[in-house]
């Protein structure tokens, strides 16, 4: 890394940006300082090293550790993070996104108990006992509409503007059966085609919950949606280094070693 400042000047920074103001942030980091090499390890490297690193935005990490803890069920954690991420950029609706998102790639008692947390968080900074307003009921759309929207997100997905839209609904259902269907009509056609975020952030949600879940196959469909989507190899290539802070080195060598065979099979297309 080229910046000058030690992993401790570096780490100092990022705790004051998480915790929003610089006294938190020290505060925060002198926790660390009484905790041992544990907490020299986490100030250190897991801030000063990781977290600090360049390759993705602070706003973009906080979204992916979020996605993170609330798929490994880590609501401890996640408390602290919901709040990093207001500091870092993220609004109030995309966290409830982010939830939403997981609610199909972990499950949805996973994604009600991080949206649990985030309501605590919001009510907790408008001191409030509870959040206030609610977030707002999912759109009720027809049949015809959620197939229709669904077959749009797998054209972005699969960076398939023209794609052949009766052939790929008949291919899922043929080789899923009932599965397939809600696949494209709840997965896709309720959930990834909502506007309160962005597919490319969707896209780093979704990696990040299924490389948190040593989920190969997925992810590797999704690595390469992710590229379709706007995300940059770097920035794949930064969810899996952040990976090792939150889930250990054998999940972040998996998805390291999975996004790296998409990459390459990139390199070798015509």
């Amino acid at each position: 890394m080229s910046d000058p400042k030690t992993r401790r000047e570096r780490g100092l920074d990022v705790m004051r940006t998480l915790t929003g103001s610089p006294g938190a942030g020290d505060e925060l980091a002198e926790h660390f300082d009484s905790q041992g090499a544990l907490g020299s390890f986490a100030l250190h490297t897991g801030a000063g090293e990781i977290w600090s690193r360049p390759g993705l935005s602070r706003r973009d990490r906080s979204l992916v550790v979020i996605s993170f803890l609330t798929a490994l069920g880590r609501e401890l954690e996640l408390h602290s993070h919901v709040a990093g991420g207001l500091n870092h950029g993220l609004s109030r609706d995309e966290i409830d996104e982010i939830m939403v998102q997981i609610s199909a790639y972990a499950g949805v008692p996973f994604a009600l108990a991080g949206a649990r947390v985030a309501a605590q968080v919001f009510a907790q900074q408008d001191g409030t006992e509870q959040r206030t307003p609610p977030p707002a009921p999912a759109e009720q759309k027809d049949d015809e509409k959620r197939r229709l929207d669904g077959l749009d997100v797998l054209r972005t997905l699969l960076g398939q503007p023209d794609l052949d839209t009766a052939a790929t609904e008949a291919a899922i259902i043929d080789q899923q059966g009932d599965m397939g269907v809600l696949v494209m009509d709840f997965a896709f056609g309720d959930v990834w085609s909502r506007p309160q975020l962005s597919r490319r952030d969707r896209s780093l949600v979704v990696i990040s919950v299924l490389t948190a879940l040593s989920a190969a196959h997925e992810l590797a469909i999704h690595v390469q949606g992710a590229l379709n989507h706007g995300v940059t190899r770097e920035e794949i290539e930064e969810v899996m280094i952040t990976m090792i802070l939150y889930g250990g080195f054998p999940r972040a060598i998996d998805g390291m070693l999975c996004a790296r065979k998409v990459f390459a099979a990139n390199r070798s297309s015509p």
